[in-house]
């Protein structure tokens, strides 16, 4: 942000934290562990949080990435893949579009019969369950980390809203963009659009906040922070 001259306000919608209860991760654990009866032909991960969620768990509990051996690694972008590289593993597979849309697609053919994990949010969209079932899978979902709302703007950042001072708000999630719809305060509501404009990560970032009011006048084409900050740049200055 601060290549494109601006300075960034940091207004948070969603809150990542830790399970409170790591039971079930544990019991995935060891079946990754086990023989070949136990063995997930994939795992997906699709984000840095999911990455790090499973791996510091399987790390604390004496495992590495050797439990992976016999299955392939699916990632949804070049951040989650970038991820695993940290932790000297690499991924299988990125689709061409950095969604769950488009990961799904790319899965199918391959996914028929085979035991497949979803590492996840405790809270999400449900497009891979709903469409690699549908493709023949055994598919299990197991969340590694929460996703939770965040706490209210700061009362700096509702005095930024309402006196129009924030020319960009940046949206890099559907449950962002709802978050945000909830949280902004009603006498800033009219400037969305005007005086404060919206870019999405995404179609479906935009389809999220065009369903709860919110006017999106950018639109990233790569589904990444950098992308988002190229269609803010395309977007001719008034």
């Amino acid at each position: 942000a601060r290549q494109l001259g601006a300075e960034p306000v940091l207004m948070p919608t969603i809150g990542i934290r830790p399970l409170d209860d790591w039971t079930e991760v544990d019991r995935y654990a060891e079946a990754l562990k086990s023989q070949t009866s136990q063995k997930f032909s994939w795992l997906i991960f699709t984000s840095v949080n999911g990455v790090d969620g499973l791996l510091q768990r399987l790390w604390a509990r004496g495992l590495d990435g050797r439990a992976f051996a016999g299955s392939r690694l699916a990632a949804i972008g070049p951040a989650t893949a970038e991820r695993l590289a940290h932790w000297h593993l690499k991924a299988d597979l990125i689709p061409p579009e950095f969604r769950a849309e488009s990961l799904a697609d790319a899965l199918k053919p391959h996914v028929a019969g085979q035991r497949v994990l979803w590492v996840r949010a405790s809270r999400g969209r449900d497009v891979l369950p709903h469409e690699l079932r549908a493709a023949g899978a055994d598919l299990h979902e197991l969340p590694v980390y929460q996703n939770i709302d965040a706490p209210e703007f700061s009362s700096q950042v509702q005095q930024l809203l309402i006196a129009g001072q924030l020319d960009w708000i940046c949206l890099s999630s559907p449950s962002g963009a709802r978050s945000l719809s909830e949280r902004i305060p009603h006498e800033a509501r009219p400037l969305l659009g005007k005086a404060i404009r919206l870019a999405a990560i995404s179609p479906v970032t935009a389809e999220a906040a065009c369903q709860v009011g919110l006017p999106v006048q950018a639109t990233a084409t790569h589904y990444t922070w950098d992308g988002l900050f190229d269609a803010i740049a395309a977007v001719p200055r008034e």
